[in-house]
């Protein structure tokens, strides 16, 4: 069986063509293609062929879809059912977008070996596995953003053949090639350059200078803006006419052996890490050995330890990417970093000397220098796709790990792994790392409430180490004691509670008034789990509101939803949020959600239990009379 994505999304048996059915279904098989027997979640597919909000009824069209699909593929491409979605393995066939990625690296070992003539034979061969426009006949975003991804994979391995067919001489038309890639693509500044470098070569220096002329009306009139450097260097050194015309793109191709710097970026892995065996289990099966660069996310609440999380994964598989690990910050939402200024540095890192100015040469070249190594890349605090989409690379052998306070929802594809507590003993076992295991153990009972009372937040876990270091000769119930007087009702906040606090302020300061202000009433009833209908109660909205505003705490992390629907706090994140509440919302604003509440339950059955009942009831400072009477009726 032959499977192709590069052109028409479509399959042949022998040399029969097979029926892929509706758009749709094909792009399902596109899919999970694309993912190259990687797992997909429903919703991923859902989300990919319909868009964020799909029909009623769309998980039920995906099982069609895949049913229909099993038996036109037969045994050479098996669909799989997983435990949230589906995975497609090509067992025994062709698949274009394979062959075209195994030919790529196959060229770029041969170019580091010295190998230019056979490199580029290589390239021809990948480049003569595309049949036209990646996946024609599939439509909608997600889609078009991987039609874009594979087509930059093309014009990199067509830039990188031009670039070795004018080392080694090359093929009798290749300039009138590089003209007419010009003119498909005439934005590409690399293109320009290789025209240009192959007009000189060939004797025609007018011809290039009256390239590079038409290059800058056409930058200018187009984008206000004049060639780079490298251009503006080339056009130069042909005015000079020098013989020794540099290589294009900022390469020193009479060097191919050179070494590259091998980069080293990573912060210092945490002496004291523990627990994550599951998380870490994922992270890692999903950047090894995948024929495309795998890109991993992790999300959520700040202090839950992103980052501590990523460093050590990409810590682990460092002789996994042996040209290099680098890392950048980049600022979260408060003060996002630019993507070309981490260019500049990634580049640099890597071994560029010469940086392009603007931030699509500087993607451009970042994605061709790093083509056909084995480097692994850490974004710490990605804010946006926008942010993050020139940092990827296009070919295989790379590998992303980035943080984010939030899913990115326009990187489609991308799996997020969301990051909650520690367990409870991986909590204890943290406190023991840092505080001595004697001392922990020695008081195991106290230190398990303590970690309890840190909400098993890591961040939360080291500040309650460094009050037990700091005062040796008290137990660790007065410390336990201390710091719940201090997160809960606090005369003046000592800065170690300030930094428990700061990942909590700092996700409500993303969102508006209003969702700030449900966040902080939804907190005040000592319940131990709210359902929609006791929300809408609590924040005085329809239901169908308060579910729309729950759920938006649950994106932002400071809220938790289990598998009945209900909403539940982290104790450190409702003490903080009670707080912000009676100061900024006031004390009769809160009462009357409780009496909202109250009223709520004592109405409706089933809604919870009498010990939540009698927790709000202990909360309200005056009853009213008719709540008074219900209360009697209802509680013995």
């Amino acid at each position: 069986m032959r499977l192709a994505v590069l052109g028409p999304v479509r399959a042949w048996r022998r040399d029969e063509e097979i029926d892929l059915g509706s758009p749709q279904q094909r792009g399902l098989l596109a899919l999970l293609l694309l993912h190259e027997g990687r797992p997909v979640a429903t919703e991923a597919i859902v989300e990919a062929l319909w868009g964020e909000h799909g029909p009623p009824g769309a998980r039920g069209t995906v099982r069609t879809y895949v049913y229909r699909l099993r038996p036109i593929l037969g045994g050479t491409a098996v669909i799989e059912s997983t435990g949230s979605g589906y995975c497609l393995t090509v067992r025994d066939g062709d698949f274009d977008l394979r062959s075209f990625r195994e030919l790529v690296a196959r060229a770029h070992r041969a170019r580091r070996a010295g190998a230019a003539a056979s490199a580029a034979d290589l390239l021809r061969q990948a480049l003569g596995t595309w049949q036209g426009p990646a996946l024609s006949g599939v439509r909608g975003p997600f889609f078009e953003l991987e039609r874009d991804r594979l087509e930059e994979l093309r014009l990199a391995a067509l830039e990188e053949v031009f670039d070795l067919e004018l080392e080694v001489g090359g093929q009798s038309d290749l300039t009138s090639e590089i003209r007419a890639a010009v003119g498909e693509h005439p934005l590409r500044e690399r293109l320009h350059e290789q025209l240009m470098l192959s007009l000189f070569r060939a004797g025609r220096r007018a011809e290039a200078l009256a390239a590079f002329q038409r290059t800058r009306r056409l930058l200018r009139e187009e984008l206000g803006v004049d060639p780079g450097p490298v251009l503006r260097s080339l056009h130069s050194r042909i005015l000079r006419e020098a013989e020794d015309v540099p290589a294009p793109a900022g390469r020193d191709l009479s060097s191919p052996l050179a070494p590259a710097p091998v980069p080293a970026q990573l912060p210092a892995d945490l002496a004291v890490f523990t627990g994550r065996r599951a998380e870490i289990a994922e992270l890692s099966s999903a950047l090894r050995g995948a024929a495309h660069p795998p890109v991993v996310g992790i999300t959520g609440l700040g202090g839950t330890g992103k980052t501590a999380l990523a460093v050590h994964v990409a810590h682990s598989l460092r002789h996994v990417f042996p040209d290099g690990q680098l890392f950048a910050h980049l600022g979260g939402f408060e003060d996002p970093v630019g993507p070309s200024e981490v260019l500049g540095r990634f580049l640099r890192a890597v071994g560029v000397t010469r940086l392009p100015a603007s931030l699509d040469e500087r993607a451009a070249l970042w994605r061709t220098t790093v083509s056909g190594r084995r480097l692994l890349i850490v974004l710490d605090a990605a804010s946006s796709g926008e942010q993050v989409r020139p940092l990827l690379p296009a070919a295989p052998g790379c590998a992303v790990i980035m943080t984010g306070s939030r899913r990115i929802v326009d990187l489609p594809g991308i799996p997020w792994l969301r990051l909650g507590v520690l367990r409870p003993e991986d909590a204890l076992r943290l406190l023991a790392a840092i505080s001595g295991t004697r001392r922990v153990f020695a008081e195991e009972e106290a230190a398990g409430r303590l970690v309890g009372a840190c909400s098993y937040q890591p961040l939360s876990v080291h500040v309650a180490a460094a009050r037990l270091d700091a005062r040796p000769s008290w137990t660790i119930d007065q410390i336990l004691a201390q710091l719940e007087d201090d997160l809960r009702r606090p005369v003046v906040m000592h800065e170690d509670c300030k930094i428990v606090d700061r990942p909590f302020r700092e996700a409500q300061a993303r969102m508006d008034s209003f969702h700030r202000d449900a966040f902080h009433l939804a907190a005040v009833p000592d319940c131990g789990r709210l359902d929609a209908a006791m929300a809408a109660a609590v924040l005085d909205l329809p239901v169908n509101e308060a579910t729309a505003v729950m759920e938006a705490l649950v994106d932002a992390h400071l809220v938790d939803i289990d598998g009945n629907g209900d909403y539940h706090f982290l104790g450190l994140v409702k003490a903080f949020a009670r707080r912000q509440a009676l100061n900024g919302l006031g004390h009769e604003r809160c009462q009357q959600a409780l009496h909202r509440l109250l009223r709520h339950c004592l109405t409706v059955e089933h809604t919870v239990g009498e010990e939540d009942l009698r927790a709000v009831l202990d909360q309200i400072v005056e009853l009213p009379d008719a709540l008074a009477e219900m209360v009697s009726l209802s509680l013995p």
